[in-house]
């Protein structure tokens, strides 16, 4: 695969691990330190954002970043499934929001299903990240971190009797050559 194109992809993979991290940190401090750890009922339906669901998921969070930036520099594939795993979860748990959002008469502006700005941005972002996924994934399978390093070849410089010898085919050929 070309420098380039290899780099350009594993910058998206860095990039999305790097950006998982610090996002996991940051939105888990904000989360715990402007929500009350318990909730009524009536608001329940916010699961994702709320009390101490909001830790385990910041914590999950920061594994499944962390297990990403390691697989990417180790170049195994195994290290990605977490993150795309963690991200249809959370993206589900978006969605039962939302669902649970218009069963309780929610405005529609608070709900992705039913903006039409944040859907689309909720689908491009999520087909970006799945993208970004299998790229890494056919990165490292068609040209794998131990493969790329071998390139030394051994040239025989001698030939022993019997074997095929391309100067005694050539004849005059050789002479165009070697001039």
């Amino acid at each position: 695969m070309e420098g380039y194109l290899r780099f350009y992809i594993k910058f998206q993979g860095y990039t999305m691990a790097v950006v998982c991290i610090l996002a996991s940190v940051l939105a888990t401090m904000v989360i715990y330190q402007n929500n009350d750890l318990h909730y009524p009922l009536e608001e329940f339906y916010n699961y994702r954002f709320m009390g101490s669901s909001a830790l385990v998921f910041g914590a999950c969070w920061f594994v499944v970043g962390a297990s990403m930036l390691y697989g990417i520099i180790k170049e195994v594939k195994v290290y990605l499934y977490p993150f795309a795993v963690m991200y249809m979860l959370d993206l589900f748990l978006i969605f039962l929001r939302d669902i649970v959002s218009i069963w309780t008469n929610r405005p529609w502006y608070e709900i992705i299903l039913l903006n039409p700005v944040a859907g689309f941005v909720a689908l491009y972002t999520t087909l970006h990240i799945m993208m970004s996924l299998v790229a890494l994934g056919k990165l490292f399978d068609q040209d794998p971190l131990a493969l790329r390093g071998t390139n030394f070849v051994r040239f025989k410089t001698e030939n022993r009797p019997g074997e095929y010898d391309p100067q005694e085919h050539l004849g005059d050929e050789l002479s165009l050559v070697t001039e």
